[in-house]
């Protein structure tokens, strides 16, 4: 991509030079991501239609219980839209903008306390879809986290039974995964 606008190094945009679909496009520049402000209600609509609420289980023998539990709030946009990513990170205070894959990037949020931080906004601030729903249940496992209850099999299996209401592309692992923990 090459720079149009200010000089010095500081371009107001990025001109798309390597999408033939859209040549003419500009990408917004990085002050202009950080200059985003957004309102509480713009990001549940946002969230509403553009957000995960993800949970995996992942085997760790070094874990107590032999696995662990790998939470996350995602938010994926192309490239042209990557200051939404950027604000979100802003708004949130937290969270990494990465790229997710080819010309799509991700904001994603996994340390505890920010995601108990996130679910204290979306409490306060409820999403409107039927992802309320699995906020709550994502909720109800970040606050397990908290009680350490995923460090135990009996914790780890509820965990993972609220994890397969919620994630149906998951759900073949988290069988595997309980049905591990059932039988040893």
């Amino acid at each position: 991509m090459t720079e149009i606008g200010q000089s010095a190094g500081n371009p107001v945009f990025k001109a798309n030079t390597g999408d033939p679909q859209r040549p003419y496009a500009r990408y917004p520049s990085r002050r202009q991501e950080e200059s985003m402000e957004l309102s509480p209600d713009w990001v549940v609509g946002f969230v509403d239609g553009e957000g995960c609420f993800h949970v995996s289980v992942q085997s760790h023998p070094e874990m107590t219980a032999g696995y662990q539990v790998l939470p996350e709030f995602v938010v994926v946009q192309h490239i042209r839209d990557i200051q939404i990513l950027y604000a979100l990170k802003k708004f949130f205070k937290g969270g990494v903008v990465r790229v997710n894959h080819d010309e799509r990037y991700c904001y994603r949020v996994r340390k505890i306390e920010q995601l108990e931080e996130i679910c204290e906004f979306f409490m306060s601030h409820p999403l409107k879809t039927k992802k309320n729903v699995d906020f709550k249940k994502f909720r109800k496992i970040i606050l397990l986290m908290k009680e350490q209850k995923h460090l135990n099999k009996e914790g780890l299996k509820q965990i993972i039974d609220l994890a397969m209401q919620m994630n149906t592309t998951e759900r073949p692992a988290l069988e595997r995964v309980k049905k591990t923990l059932e039988n040893g």
